[in-house]
């Protein structure tokens, strides 16, 4: 019995073995008599319902009609129709988040040819378009129209066929491609117009107490820190709930503060300016940090609780709520001045150090209104808020 079982055991392995060799033989066979010979575009746009999707042409002398694309993400395939051995695909990504850029075509256990596609979700757009000033994005809008005039001639061509036309299929969706980032553009250059609402619904920004300003001194942590508030503080209730102030992406969640973190504090002598900066990182205990419009940099702090559904690098609109205020532990235990503290810092529009920015970096950046006096501050804040 025990023979047997071992018999059985080699027969079903030795099987297994070939299968496998046999699988990547043919393979390997499919693959070279089923090339991509045509790519409608390279770029696929997970959030437009029209450019997630692209035309992939193979030349294959074996019938590969049934051949489905597949991949880690949520795809669907169509065979539009076959001329001579072209073969032409219609690849749909439905999945926005999808991160996987290889896609493979299959039939059965067969693999016949990858591709790899460039995914492009809209937070990456407006990402990389926001680290431009506005004049720049301007500059920008008006080169795009331009390009964009000369190839809306090929709006009209409907014909999803390969064949000698496909220039013009390629050059429709060039024009495609162009106004979607143009209106992305012109969406952000209408966004700047407006000012931020009030990140505390129904309260307002300080009107007196020099200490909730901007450019008010801590003296409590001069060795550890610059000792400068860089942010606003609005006095709310305890749980107070706190919105988006401006269309948004969401670059930084800090949600687990602890108390002990305060031990992660550097204290040796001579400390340099990131050492004080990443000090002034943990007094400002649960975080979220926004990259608005503007391209400016939000960072609400002495937060409770951050939503679970908020992640970093999505998109969230003005309004939306995220989290709540809580009491910030500094300087000592029995502190309960509760308060949502935010500041806002003005991006310095470095095209060479532009989307590589890191969080030290992004704390260097100069807060609104930097030594600025009071009463200055107190007469121009409304120019960039609406609520009074």
């Amino acid at each position: 019995m025990k023979k047997k079982i071992i018999k059985n055991s080699i027969i079903i392995t030795i099987s297994l073995i070939w299968l496998s060799v046999l699988t990547a033989f043919w393979s390997s066979m499919l693959n070279e008599k089923s090339k991509l010979v045509y790519k409608l575009s390279n770029n696929v746009y997970l959030n437009s319902e029209t450019l997630n999707k692209t035309l992939l042409a193979f030349k294959s002398n074996y019938d590969i009609s049934s051949a489905k694309f597949q991949s880690s993400c949520n795809t669907e395939t169509k065979f539009l129709n076959k001329k001579w051995d072209l073969y032409l695909f219609e690849l749909i990504i439905n999945d926005k988040n999808c991160s996987n850029y290889n896609f493979f075509l299959k039939s059965g256990l067969w693999i016949l040819n990858s591709t790899e596609l460039n995914l492009i979700n809209d937070y990456k757009l407006y990402s990389i378009l926001l680290d431009y000033s506005t004049k720049d994005l301007e500059k920008i809008l008006s080169q795009a129209e331009k390009i964009s005039s000369k190839f809306k001639i090929f709006t009209d061509y409907k014909n999803s066929s390969l064949s000698d036309e496909y220039n013009f299929a390629k050059k429709k969706r060039i024009y495609e491609e162009l106004v979607y980032k143009w209106i992305i553009v012109k969406n952000i250059l209408e966004k700047r117009k407006l000012k931020y609402i009030s990140p505390v619904p129904w309260y307002s920004l300080p009107t007196k107490n020099h200490s909730k300003f901007p450019n008010a001194w801590r003296p409590y942590r001069a060795w550890l820190t610059d000792w400068i508030h860089h942010s606003w503080d609005i006095d709310t209730p305890f749980w107070q709930k706190v919105v988006a102030l401006d269309d948004s992406i969401v670059i930084r969640i800090v949600k687990n503060w602890d108390k002990t973190d305060l031990t992660k504090l550097r204290k040796w002598p001579k400390l340099s300016e990131d050492d004080k900066i990443r000090n002034l990182d943990i007094y400002r205990w649960n975080q979220v940090w926004l990259k608005t419009m503007k391209w400016e940099l939000v960072m609400y702090a002495h937060l409770d609780k951050v939503v679970d559904t908020l992640k970093e690098w999505t998109m969230i609109p003005r309004w939306e709520y995220i989290w709540t205020v809580w009491v910030t532990w500094v300087p000592e235990d029995w502190y309960n001045d509760y308060h949502l503290d935010f500041s806002v810092s003005e991006n310095p529009y470095n095209l060479w150090k532009a989307w590589s920015y890191e969080i030290v970096d992004y704390m260097k950046w100069p807060w609104k209104f930097k030594w600025k006096s009071l009463q200055y501050i107190i007469d121009h804040q409304w120019e960039i808020f609406e609520i009074k």
